[in-house]
């Protein structure tokens, strides 16, 4: 049996509810105006203008990534790869050990980038803290995700008053990024 036989995933729209279509759009409209500010960062700001435009191309092309992962369920294709290889190489029974290990291995490497990351941007984070925030609510959202544990399932797709968690997460960290580049491009007009 051949990779191609085995994969369960297909290149289709993985969320066509109405909040999965709201959450692919603020990702791209966000996405335009973090490219915006990376187009025009020569005038829109006054200082440290090249860790301002570093930092909204990063933001313009990880929304964009997002956006089309949010409907391309990707992270589905890389398990279901993951899955034919464990059981074609013999070891799959071992799968929890390795999860639990990739797992701590991105987290590790996730912490060290943040570290990193928060340092590199200190001297803009006065403009653009509540963008690193919403970052941030997306970083916690897309490691949730990764994990796909039970409980972690249950915790973000817990819904309270009709409102899912993971919509919480998500979109409040999108309109976190968006309303910080709004804020700094209605100042430079």
């Amino acid at each position: 049996m051949t990779l191609g036989d085995t994969i369960q995933w297909h290149a289709e729209i993985g969320d066509p509810s109405f909040m999965g279509w709201v959450t692919v759009v603020a990702y791209f409209c966000t996405a335009i105006m973090s490219s915006k500010l990376y187009l025009s960062s020569s005038r829109v700001f006054s200082e440290h203008i090249v860790q301002q435009r570093q930092f909204w191309l990063f933001m313009a092309l990880m929304l964009f990534a997002l956006g089309i992962n949010k409907q391309l369920d990707l992270q589905s294709l890389l398990t279901e790869i993951g899955k034919y290889y464990a059981h074609r190489d013999g070891w799959y029974e071992y799968r929890r050990v390795i999860q639990i290990s990739m797992i701590m291995g991105i987290l590790l490497s996730m912490s060290v980038i943040t570290v990193w990351f928060l340092f590199y941007v200190r001297t803009i984070l006065k403009t653009n803290w509540l963008a690193v925030i919403g970052l941030s609510f997306l970083l916690v959202f897309v490691m949730l995700r990764a994990t796909s544990f039970h409980h972690m399932d249950i915790l973000i797709n817990t819904t309270i008053l009709g409102v899912r968690m993971n919509w919480v997460l998500e979109l409040v960290g999108i309109v976190c990024i968006g309303y910080s580049a709004l804020s700094v491009i209605r100042k430079s007009i």
